[in-house]
């Protein structure tokens, strides 16, 4: 948690607050810079200012327990993500005010605290070094408009962020840290998905099994998955229909979506311990859907949303409000759903927004990208009939891109890698214990 600034509370002139509500309302107000593609191990600043304070360091020649780098000033201005990346959470709380994590490769995780409003995208969506990604304000445990920056390494306070800044120095965002950060341009961002239930950043499998219990298998993070542990029994699953993940409160961990027998769609908050909260209702009539699927942002706010496909086949788009539910206006896609087996929702393409996949009458795979809506369908692959339960749009193999795991009807459950660009490679088993399975998500 951050902690309060000794900085003294400066008065802030008209001018000055008015740039921070219309950062906080507007997008791009002013110029964040291009954003651009980065391999070469090297971060940039991800905002302009003072350097107030550093980890463990006050800048005035005293200690200071604080774990990242303070960079003052400037409210309203843009905020921009320090390499490439996928975002891991978007939340707040009394510390941090509205803060955005970043996953990046290698292990690495940075941290954008105090912003003006809520970060401008949702969990999973990739962003490049030098994208805006927020507004630098003064939420949370904060004396005084400014960006608290953090560096996290394999779970640990990246200490060595210090080495990149100096005291009471002046920085711009968008120029190069002066620091080489080991590993982190060595592969791609690693892809955090709507699915990781046990909050290790790796996706994990829900089952409903043969006498209804709701299991758990977790993610290794490599396309596998340990054995099954029970979260809820009693025969839950005996009365409930289209469990769906997703992450609807956009903080990073994943929720659980279920179509209760007397039409409820319950939401179950992720603990990210893998366990859930108490569930909350989301309103009627969604048991008797032919389909129900969540984990991607379809209206380009940056929150994820949930499909729905009536028993007629119309699908609508439900609006997600990044706080536990649904707000209005819906969308309604329209007709011709109806003859699908299975519907799943992700972004395929990597492009930030939400995708469908379909599995036709006929076996051929189809993949309807998102704009303003849905573009016109592609097919992505054939012979699909073969299977019994096909659901996805996470990254199950650790490579940043969403893939499809589909069960046979001997209970083999394939892995198919997705290319980052809607297509698939060639298949990989990863388990033959899925037969008895009722539901697999």
């Amino acid at each position: 948690m951050t902690r309060t600034s000794r900085w003294r509370r400066g008065r802030i002139g008209i001018v000055a607050v008015l740039a921070i509500v219309l950062g906080s309302l507007v997008p791009a107000i002013s110029t964040a810079g291009p954003a651009t593609a980065a391999s070469d191990g090297y971060m940039v600043y991800p905002a302009s200012g003072n350097i107030q304070s550093k980890v463990g360091d006050g800048c005035r020649g005293n200690y200071r327990a604080h774990d990242g780098i303070d960079i003052s000033r400037n409210g309203g201005t843009p905020i921009l993500a320090a390499y490439d990346g996928v975002i891991k959470s978007r939340t707040a709380n009394g510390g941090y005010g509205n803060y955005v994590d970043v996953q990046h490769p290698g292990g690495y995780v940075t941290r954008y605290a105090h912003m003006a409003a809520p970060g401008w995208f949702a969990p999973g969506t990739k962003v490049l070094r030098g994208q805006q990604i927020g507004v630098v304000g003064n939420t949370g445990n904060s004396a005084a408009y400014h960006l608290h920056f953090e560096v996290w390494l394999n779970g640990k306070v990246y200490s060595q962020i210090n080495q990149g800044f100096t005291c009471l120095a002046d920085v711009t965002r968008g120029a190069t840290i002066p620091l080489f950060f080991p590993g982190l341009g060595a592969s791609v961002p690693a892809g955090v998905g709507a699915a990781d239930f046990t909050g290790d950043d790796k996706a994990d499998l829900l089952v409903v099994a043969g006498n209804g219990d709701l299991r758990l298998r977790a993610g290794n993070g490599r396309g596998g998955f340990a054995g099954p542990t029970t979260l809820f029994g009693g025969g839950w699953g005996a009365s409930r229909r289209h469990i769906t993940h997703t992450d609807l409160n956009g903080d990073g961990n994943a929720d659980l979506l279920a179509a209760r027998s007397d039409g409820v769609l319950e939401y179950y908050a992720g603990t990210g311990g893998g366990g859930f909260r108490p569930a909350g209702g989301l309103g009627t009539g969604w048991y008797g859907m032919r389909h129900v699927a969540s984990g991607a942002d379809f209206t380009g706010d940056g929150k994820q949303d949930i499909l729905g496909v009536s028993e007629s086949g119309v699908l609508t788009i439900y609006r997600g409000n990044g706080s536990n539910g649904l707000s209005a206006p819906h969308t309604t896609v329209g007709g011709g759903w109806e003859s699908f087996h299975y519907l799943i929702a992700g972004d395929f393409d990597g492009d930030g927004r939400g995708d469908v996949v379909v599995v036709a009458g006929d076996g051929q795979l189809l993949l309807y990208t998102g704009a303003s809506g849905l573009r016109t369908p592609r097919q992505v692959g054939i012979g699909w009939q073969e299977f019994t339960e096909v659901t996805g749009g996470v990254d199950y193999n650790g490579d940043g891109r969403a893939d499809l795991l589909a069960r046979s009807a001997a209970g083999q459950l394939y892995l198919y890698p997705g290319k980052g660009d809607g297509s698939f490679g060639a298949r990989a088993l990863v388990a033959s214990d899925a037969a008895d399975y009722l539901a697999v998500e």
